[in-house]
Parts: structure tokens; C-alpha cells; sequence
């Protein structure tokens, strides 16, 4: 393959795809000996639409910003900082952050 990205970034705009889609997967063969994959740096985003408007945008950005820049970021737990936006942005206490967060299927995706 031509391509040698450092990051991948799935979008969850077409579907619900874990990381571990693209590293076990039969039908991602052809790119499962890429050195992003080899180095575990394939990413997914929280189950909100893609272009759009919304308050858990801001999540989404703080995902591709420890992607990208893990360096930058490493201070920052994500488990934590969503809780605690969600807690912030909405009012409501970490239980019902905890499903808030559950609602964008985080753990599924591997985000968290």
C-alpha cells in the first residue's frame, strides 16, 4: 500500500467500528501489516453524526487531539475529561454522566 499514515481515525458516521475491527478483522488483511496498525495508533470516534452540530462535539475533538498529539495530551484522561464535560455542560451528577457516556458506546468503541 502507497499509503504509510501515522494515525487512523474511524468515523463513526457510517457505522460503529472498534479499532480492534481493523487489527483482527479477515477483511482488513490487506492493511493489517501497515505500521500505524503495528503500532496500535488506530482510533475511533464517539457514536455521534458526523458534520454536525452538536454538544459532544467537543469530545470528538479531544479524541482526534490525544490521536494525533498523544505528547499534548497526555495529561489529559479521557474517561475523566468526558465525565467531567458532561457533568459541567449538563448539570447532572456522574451517574447519569456514566450513561451519557454510555449512550456514545465509548467502551465499545475502545475510546475509554
Amino acid at each position: 500500500m502507497a499509503l504509510d499514515p501515522d494515525v487512523i481515525i474511524l468515523s463513526t458516521y457510517s457505522g460503529y467500528h472498534p479499532p480492534r475491527e481493523m487489527y483482527e478483522a479477515e477483511r482488513f488483511g490487506k492493511v493489517q501489516d501497515l505500521r500505524v496498525l503495528k503500532e496500535g495508533k488506530v482510533y475511533s470516534l464517539s457514536a455521534t453524526p458526523c458534520k454536525s452540530e452538536r454538544l459532544e462535539f467537543p469530545i470528538n475533538l479531544m479524541i482526534e487531539a490525544k490521536a494525533i498529539y498523544p505528547e499534548r495530551f497526555e495529561d489529559i484522561d479521557l474517561e475523566v475529561w468526558i465525565r467531567d464535560y458532561f457533568m459541567g455542560l449538563y448539570g447532572v451528577d456522574e451517574e447519569n454522566a456514566e450513561e451519557l457516556m454510555d449512550s456514545l458506546l465509548l467502551r465499545y468503541l475502545e475510546i475509554i
